[in-house]
């Protein structure tokens, strides 16, 4: 893990409007976490119209770009260019949700086009088929040490073997505005980066919801698709593991149980039966 170089900080604003141009609800976006817009009263933005989906969509940046992801609603998402799935906002350009408005407003709402180009390995070195980057600063007031994982990222390729495996608790446990959020692809912005060409450059979203985390279509290509079925959004509930190009990704839990010690001296300790790795 490395930490990642991020832009500026709460350079942009969401703004959310009525049909009228009456703003009902603003809030300053920070490009490390995702914002969930939705009636449900634990979203970051709750609109309580009834056009509105429980979890509605998802908002995140994306290489210096804000999107957002509709994430299973009813009506979905819309644009000036008709009904959408994804879109990235642009500068005085509106993203319908139900009857409300979406803008963006601030420095750098366009962004520059994202980077997919795979690293090149060093001299001697293979490349790494997946790398993840987790921002943790130590010198961040908010910083602080963490306990034994509770949940671990786990990246499996088509044979499955485990391609990358990651503690999740540091980023789940920062305390700031959103939701945490890891960007899955094969672009450099992204913090799991898998350089490999079934991969599409920002493929979907992992960001922490109520209880569980939620892998959130990014407007891959072919989509996230499980069991036959297309998933917009897929709570990553133990024992799913969803199928990103041609690798799985899954969130597993660890139970935290106290390790059973043995007690040194015992005299009526019997040795022990064969057979046994530490018997001949």
């Amino acid at each position: 893990m490395g930490i990642v170089d991020y832009p500026p900080r709460t350079v942009n604003q969401l703004l959310i409007s009525t049909a009228d141009g009456r703003t009902i609800a603003q809030g300053a976006l920070d490009p490390t976490r995702a914002y969930w817009i939705g009636r449900e009263t634990q979203c970051d933005f709750v609109l309580s119209d009834p056009s509105v989906s429980h979890k509605h969509a998802l908002v995140f940046c994306a290489g210096g770009r804000w999107c957002i992801a509709d994430t299973g609603s009813l009506e979905g998402l819309e644009t000036e260019e008709g009904p959408t799935r994804f879109a990235v906002f642009a500068p005085e350009a509106w993203v319908k949700i139900g009857e409300m408005y979406l803008w963006l407003a601030g420095a750098g709402a366009g962004g520059a086009p994202i980077d997919a180009t795979p690293p090149t390995p060093s001299a001697g070195t293979a490349a790494a088929r997946a790398t993840l980057a987790i921002e943790r600063d130590p010198s961040d007031p908010e910083f602080e040490p963490q306990p034994a994982p509770a949940e671990v990222l786990v990246l499996t390729d088509a044979s499955g073997a485990v391609v990358l495996c990651a503690d999740l608790t540091g980023a789940a446990s920062r305390k700031a505005g959103g939701v945490p959020r890891i960007l899955v692809g094969r672009a450099a912005c992204c913090d799991l980066q898998i350089h490999h060409p079934s991969v599409s450059s920002v493929h979907c979203v992992l960001a922490l919801g109520a209880q569980h985390w939620s892998l959130v279509d990014a407007g891959c290509e072919g989509g996230l698709i499980l069991d036959g079925k297309r998933w917009f959004r897929k709570r990553m509930e133990p024992g799913t593991a969803v199928p990103v190009g041609e690798f799985r990704l899954s969130v597993a839990r660890l139970a935290r149980t106290q390790p059973t010690l043995a007690v040194p001296g015992r005299l009526d300790a019997q040795p022990p039966r064969k057979p046994s790795a530490f018997l001949d």
